[in-house]
């Protein structure tokens, strides 16, 4: 028979030191736990990579490009000789350093999906005169196109060999015809509309061959800064306030006012809108009365929009100019500084610097800052902006001189998500 050792009995300090030990490894545990719980909302955002502006060609086919818009997948540019030309757009951030559509192996390759040549763009229509002005419609399908000398083309790029409908552009005042030409362009998603600017709003039903409609505006927002078919109505905005009307019968339904004085364009449903320091949206369907307010015999009386988010961008007085809204990220530009924030959280996610003057260079005095047009395609990729500073030694931009002498400059950037 074996023997058995003595069983050890545990002193009460030894005890004691066991327990202690266990209780620490719990509250230690514990916190542990707790912040990775919180480590989302206890450290700060981080911001996204920003995107790098790929420059694009300043001649296409060797003509000078006059005009650009961002497509599906594509950038389409308009030339001094009246020719509309499509390109690829860039592949994308992990391109090498002289990648995008500047670079000589991307900027004048035709469309894969076309069997043509690598090394010149595609043609998809012309015009008579200059391109004077681009535009999608809200499904990137329908381009429409205004050339210096009165002409409106509107192609179906789903179907390039379709004939291209072709229209004379008007203005209101006959002393205008053939000076004024279109700054603002607009497509319903059917392509049998477009909305004209000149010294009016016009709109032209391409299933005829009638003059445009010409719609009624208030005094005070008589010159739109963007206009667009949304959904069943068409909207035009301008610093102060907004007409949306009927898109079928052309019949205004309200005249939205906002809350001050700046820059407007049409975001994702609702109004992007930029003052001295700050970016707002604004919504045009959800609206307030004013109770003081009066309008013409057959209008509706002026509402005021409703603040859905409102961000500070700055502490410098310096216009915030509304860029673009996919409905998650919304895009503005201060000076050359295009910046990219979360309507959401109302966080910055990135910013970039376009490499552009503020100031143009000028022999006048004072000098002006430099301008700036956006297009945003269809399917919210891509954001195409162009630069421009008039000639140093201020001659007339618009003549043939001016334009040769003027400062163009234009990128495509991939917009972000968040």
């Amino acid at each position: 028979m074996t023997a058995r050792a003595p069983r050890r009995t545990l002193g009460k300090r030894t005890v004691g030191a066991v327990l202690a030990a266990a209780v620490a490894v719990g509250a230690l545990l514990c916190v542990v736990v707790l912040r990775l719980g919180q480590g989302d909302s206890a450290a700060p955002p981080r911001q996204s990579a920003p995107p790098r502006p790929h420059a694009l060609p300043r001649d296409v086919a060797g003509e000078r490009v006059t005009s650009v818009a961002a497509g599906n997948g594509g950038v389409v540019y308009g030339t001094e000789a009246g020719s509309v030309f499509v390109t690829p757009a860039h592949d994308g951030p992990n391109d090498g350093p002289n990648d995008g559509l500047n670079d000589r192996t991307h900027d004048d390759q035709y469309d894969r999906t076309h069997d043509a040549p690598r090394d010149r763009p595609r043609r998809i229509t012309g015009v008579d005169g200059r391109v004077v002005n681009l535009a999608f419609d809200p499904t990137g399908r329908w381009l429409a196109v205004a050339g210096a000398r009165d002409e409106l083309a509107v192609v179906d790029t789903a179907h390039p060999t379709s004939p291209v409908i072709r229209r004379r552009t008007r203005t209101i005042s006959s002393l205008a015809q053939g000076i004024v030409m279109p700054d603002r362009l607009a497509v319903d998603p059917s392509g049998s509309r477009v909305a004209a600017q000149t010294d009016g709003i016009g709109v032209y039903d391409l299933r005829g061959s009638r003059p445009p409609r010409w719609l009624d505006l208030s005094y005070e927002c008589s010159s739109a800064h963007d206009m667009a078919f949304v959904g069943t109505e068409f909207v035009a905005a301008s610093g102060t306030c907004a007409h949306v009307w009927d898109a079928a019968t052309l019949r205004m339904r309200r005249q939205v006012v906002f809350p001050g004085t700046g820059f407007a364009a049409i975001g994702h449903d609702r109004i992007l809108y930029g003052t001295f320091r700050h970016a707002r949206l604004l919504d045009y369907h959800a609206t307030s009365p004013l109770p003081s307010a009066s309008a013409a015999p057959g209008e509706p009386r002026p509402v005021l929009g409703d603040i859905i988010a409102d961000k500070t961008i700055g502490n410098r007085r310096s216009p915030i100019r509304p860029v673009a809204d996919d409905g998650r990220v919304v895009a503005v530009l201060q000076d050359t500084r295009l910046i990219f924030w979360e309507p959401a959280t109302r966080r910055t996610l990135t910013a970039v610097t376009l490499p552009f003057p503020a100031i143009c260079p000028s022999s006048a005095k004072p000098k002006i800052p430099a301008q700036f047009t956006t297009s945003f395609s269809a399917d919210h990729k891509t954001l195409v902006i162009s630069g421009f500073c008039p000639p140093y030694n201020n001659i007339e931009s618009n003549s043939e001189e001016g334009r040769r002498l003027s400062t163009y400059r234009r990128w495509a950037v991939a917009y972000p998500s968040p």
